[in-house]
Order: C-alpha cells, then structure tokens, then sequence
C-alpha cells in the first residue's frame, strides 16, 4: 500500500469515528514514539494504551476501535500476543502520523487557544532541532560551530519548548504526542550537554601545568642587573 492509501484510510477513520478516535490514535503514536518504552514486541501495547489513555483523563476501552483499525483499515497488526499483552505496529507509521499531525486535523479544533499552541510548537521547528541533536551525538569531535548551535538552541528554542509544555498540558489530549516528543529532545539536549562538559573537563586535565620555575623564567625574562 502507498503512503497516500495510507493518508486516506487515517483520514477515513478519524471523520467516522470522530474525537474518540482521534484521541487513541495519537495516544497510540505517542507510545510508539517513546524512548522510555521497550519496542522490541511491536509499536504500542493494548496495556501501554489503556494506561496512556487513563493518565489524560479519557476513560475509554479501545479495544474495538483497535479492531477497526487493525481489521477494517489495515492501518496497524498484530506482532504479539500472549495471556498477558497484545502488541501491535503501524504499517507505515510515518505516512499515519503526517495524516494524523496534517495541518487540516488542527484546523478541525475550534478553540484557539489549542491553535495557538499548535503554531507556537511548529514554528520552533522541533523536527529539525531533534535530527540536530542525534546527528551531533554520534559526530565523533563537535566542532566549534557545532557548540555554537547547541547553545543557541538551548538558549532559545528548547527553553521556549519546555516553557511551552506548561501550556500543552492543559490540553494533554491534544497533545500528548508533542509533550513527548519535547521530552525526548530534552533529554537527547542533556546528553549533549555532557558530553560537552565532560570533554571541556578531559581537555582541561590533559593541559600540562606550568611549574613555578618555567613562571620565574618568564617574569625573569629580558631582566639583567
């Protein structure tokens, strides 16, 4: 299947079944998304799911619209499945989450306050800051510019993400994907702060130190009596 068939039945979906399935569907690629959960089964978890859903206060069991989305739409299958957890994976999960992030989902929102943060987020282009941030980690030396960038990241778009989280999580069912996505680039920022102190330190060790002798050398130099 194209990455446009893909589009269609996302956008399918959601105009049938509306908010509620709006809502499991972002929670289901934020999941998918987060560094902190073990990926080795599959993309989410119907448990991962249903404790995701809880913790922003949409008490809902998914279980038929995962159904839908996996029988009907094609959109998702199954990879595990035992007594205790099912686990399923997108098919094409980066043509699911354009759809699902497409600016005309956003515009279906009324409230513009929920706009408002939208725009904010996407102007500080937090895609590129995130392939910055892995793409310096694996560099083997930072260059100057390289360090240079950083801190002007940090210094002006990571703080204007962080202080925007505040504000998304007044509306955490809209934005539960890009409050995580802004923690997982926070945390790759932290791990490049490290590195950087740690090797400023190393250099700082490896310097040779200047013996009292070699300092009267020089204060002693071009003196004659």
């Amino acid at each position: 299947m194209l990455p446009n068939d893909f589009k269609e039945k996302v956008f399918s979906f959601l105009q049938k079944y509306g908010d509620k399935g709006f809502i499991v569907l972002r929670t289901a690629l934020s999941i998918a998304k987060d560094p902190n959960i073990d990926h080795k089964l599959g993309d989410f978890s119907f448990k991962h799911l249903v404790l995701k859903l809880n913790s922003i206060g949409f008490s809902y069991n998914p279980v038929n619209l995962i159904r839908i989305l996996e029988k009907e739409y094609g959109l998702i299958e199954k990879t595990y499945s035992s007594s205790n957890q099912t686990w399923w994976r997108f098919k094409d999960i980066d043509a699911v989450e354009e759809a699902v992030y497409s600016e005309s989902d956003m515009e279906k929102v009324e409230d513009p306050k929920i706009r408002l943060i939208a725009m904010k987020y996407r102007s500080l282009e937090p895609a590129e800051i995130h392939a910055f941030l892995q793409k310096a980690l694996i560099k083997p030396t930072l260059t100057p510019a390289d360090k240079a960038r950083f801190r002007s990241i940090v210094f002006n778009e990571i703080d204007q993400l962080v202080k925007l989280v505040d504000e998304m999580y007044n509306y955490e069912e809209f934005f539960e994907y890009e409050i995580s996505f802004i923690k997982e680039i926070f945390k790759l920022a932290e791990k490049l702060s490290r590195r950087i102190e740690k090797e400023h330190v190393k250099g700082f060790r490896s310097r040779q130190p200047i013996s009292q002798e070699d300092i009267l050398g020089n204060d002693n130099r071009g003196y004659s009596h």
